[in-house]
């Protein structure tokens, strides 16, 4: 069974929804389903002041990470608070690291969760032998694009936008877009967010398997079907090896969504996505 095993230290409302249960079991295709269906997301657990996305995070462990991936992105995508604390005043953040899920810790981050200092100490207190993969990782992201726009970091966009990070983010009711038109800052920057922001979101909808909104995001003619994710690879010790949308697709189980991206297939990735599906006794060894 995927996930860990229900030791009742949630109350019965927040066990009763479908989500509960779709995380539970490790089902991203239900987890998405219950979400179409309008379940409430706002409801937190009595006992233990976690979310759902605080429970994504609790039922995941370094061989099934892979799994759970999905539906960071799914809430992602309905705009759910990536940033929300549990009664310990813990984020989702903070839990990735402290379990050493390093897949988790990189999907919050390139779908907009807020990264600070504290995150590097959390890091080097934590995760022990993989330290220096979680480092590495972390800093490729951290601080993000608000900084990067602050400081006309145009290099620094660039990564961010080769790590398929999230654009369509917003802080204090203002988007990222936005923030960056109104900072009188480098123009190539806004060029650049506004000429990714929807093959990002097209990336995001394909990671979460949400045929729905892929193919409602092809309507827009920016979006571009041989993106790449470029901050790819097995493990710390192994070069770089850009993830396309067929390959991401497949890595987590959305065959489903091929049909849209099967004309974009990298055939490197592919086996190499393929081998990495066969290998489950490998742990913290794919970042996304």
């Amino acid at each position: 069974m995927a996930g860990k095993e229900d030791n009742d230290e949630y109350d019965g409302q927040f066990k009763s929804s479908g989500l509960y249960w779709g995380i539970k079991k490790g089902e991203s295709k239900f987890v998405l389903e219950c979400l179409r269906q309008g379940e409430p997301l706002s409801y937190c657990c009595s006992k233990t002041g976690n979310t759902y996305l605080h429970l994504i995070v609790t039922q995941a462990s370094p061989m099934l990470e892979s799994k759970y991936v999905p539906m960071i992105y799914q809430l992602s995508n309905v705009d759910f608070d990536l940033n929300v604390k549990n009664s310990k005043g813990e984020t989702a953040l903070d839990l990735s690291i402290k379990l050493s899920l390093l897949q988790i810790m990189v999907s919050l981050l390139k779908c907009g969760a807020d990264s600070s200092d504290k995150h590097l100490e959390l890091i080097q207190r934590h995760t022990k032998l993989f330290q220096a993969e979680f480092l590495n990782c972390f800093q490729k992201i951290h601080p993000g694009y608000w900084d990067a726009i602050d400081n006309n970091k145009t290099f620094k966009v660039n990564v961010l936008i080769k790590s398929w990070c999230r654009i369509n983010i917003s802080r204090n009711g203002k988007s990222l877009i936005e923030y960056a038109k109104e900072s009188d800052g480098d123009e190539k920057i806004i060029k650049m967010l506004i000429d990714n922001e929807a093959s990002i979101e097209f990336a995001h909808a394909t990671i979460a398997g949400d045929k729905e909104k892929m193919e409602l995001l092809l309507c827009n003619d920016s979006v571009d079907l041989q993106t790449k994710d470029l901050s790819n690879r097995e493990s710390y010790f192994e070069p770089y090896s850009p993830l396309s949308l067929y390959g991401a697709a497949i890595k987590y189980g959305h065959k489903h969504t091929l049909d849209i991206v099967k004309g974009y297939k990298d055939p490197f990735m592919i086996k190499t996505v393929e081998r990495q599906t066969s290998n489950a006794n490998s742990s913290v060894c794919i970042i996304l």
